[in-house]
């Protein structure tokens, strides 16, 4: 899979909302950089977009009109986020990366795969690794944290020290993922989906949907409530 951080023009996956919210983190790290030619839509397109001014189109648009532009991928659907870059490459395109280690609020160490985007306003400290496509909007990944390819990590969220997130991972605003240890990380299995203001502090199983404080899967949280409702005689 083709990336690139090296990008004056560009084209951006999504219309929405994100994406202008995206789009405003990357020309915090690359000012005056991400020059934006056209964005992808491909369930409302065929007209310009109202605050920026360039042609909405489709992804066979794209493909026509602009091949050779690098693509940023908005969308926080860690399943839309993942087709679409699979279907990217295999047309041939280059995605944009918006990691920037070293600067500003993230540590040296960062690394990242093709296609990470972490925004400026998150902390970001040493020994942390950001996956293909990945998505940070956080507002902090302390430290020795992996980011499985494709995962995503809203506004507001907080990732502590020693924590593995698998594949496709949602973590939704205001959550909290608790420490780990070097010898025992918290780990939290591939598909899981944190919901908002969730506090995780044990291991999230694969594909689990987790709510509350401290975080229970929704089958728990479901149980415990028909129990205060209703509790045993």
């Amino acid at each position: 899979m083709k990336a690139t951080s090296d990008f004056h023009e560009i084209t951006v996956f999504g219309a929405r909302g994100t994406a202008m919210m995206v789009l405003q983190s990357l020309h915090e790290h690359y000012p005056g950089r991400a020059n934006v030619r056209a964005l992808i839509d491909d369930l409302e397109n065929g007209f310009l977009h109202p605050q920026l001014g360039v042609p909405v189109i489709s992804s066979q648009e794209r493909l026509a009109l602009y091949p050779d532009l690098p693509v940023l991928i908005s969308v926080t659907s860690p399943a839309l986020r993942e087709r679409t870059a699979l279907r990217l490459a295999a047309e041939g395109a280059t995605l944009v990366s918006g990691v920037s280690p070293g600067q500003n609020r993230m540590d040296a160490l960062v690394t990242h795969d093709p296609g990470a985007i972490c925004a400026p306003f998150t902390r970001v400290g040493p020994n942390v690794h950001l996956g293909t496509g990945t998505l940070v909007l956080a507002m902090m990944l302390a430290h020795d944290v992996t980011l499985g390819d494709y995962s995503v990590v809203s506004v507001h969220a907080s990732v502590l020290g020693h924590v593995q997130i698998g594949r496709g991972v949602t973590i939704a605003p205001h959550a909290v993922i608790g420490n780990g240890s070097a010898r025992r990380p918290l780990r939290i299995g591939d598909g899981a989906v944190i919901g908002i203001g969730a506090t995780v502090i044990r291991d999230v199983p694969p594909g689990a949907r987790m709510i509350g404080n401290p975080a229970m899967t929704v089958r728990q949280f479901a149980t415990l409530d028909r129990l205060l409702r209703d509790p045993p005689a």
